[in-house]
């Protein structure tokens, strides 16, 4: 039997360690979801995968037009939201505490969202309840473009496409 000096079996096991890492790696970035578990979890370029998860921040009067929207003729304020956009098109918006502090409320019945692809190409959701306090959620399916460069969300009042009172970003 032959015998193995001690530094010649470390530099095998190292090899091997090395080897069974490398496959380990390719066949998880081959995964079509880029997860290596085939759960479709939203973490790879699948359709389900998420291309835009984002807080929102309410629009204030110094803050600039947007992609053709100017900002509302008032400044909002918001507790906590986050929009969230899926390859496939899935919208899901989650707003509380949208409101405008000098009256401590919100004063409009309805919300919408514009997603904003490429810097160009908009399209609308349907208008959802927006409570008193400010609080409305959004669960849409968008047409989006082959290939949606630098998605935006962008909150609408009252269903009026060319005003935001909230947006992504911070």
């Amino acid at each position: 039997m032959p015998v193995i000096s001690r530094p010649a079996a470390f530099v095998a096991g190292a090899l091997l360690a090395a080897s069974a890492l490398v496959a380990t790696s390719a066949s998880a970035s081959d995964a079509p979801n880029g997860s290596g578990n085939g759960s479709g979890n939203g973490s790879g370029n699948g359709p389900r995968s998420d291309i835009l998860r984002a807080p929102l921040q309410g629009s204030i009067l110094s803050d600039p037009p947007l992609f053709g929207l100017t900002r509302g003729g008032a400044p909002w304020v918001i507790s906590d939201g986050t929009a969230r956009l899926r390859a496939n098109g899935d919208l899901s918006v989650e707003v509380q505490g949208l409101i405008i502090p000098t009256r401590g409320d919100n004063p409009l019945a309805t919300l919408s969202a514009t997603v904003v692809c490429n810097g160009k190409d908009l399209v609308m959701t349907a208008p959802v309840p927006f409570s008193a306090a400010g609080d409305a959620e959004i669960d849409a399916h968008v047409s989006l473009p082959d290939r949606c460069l630098a998605p935006v969300v962008l909150l609408n009042p009252l269903s009026n496409a060319g005003t935001y009172i909230a947006a992504t970003g911070r």
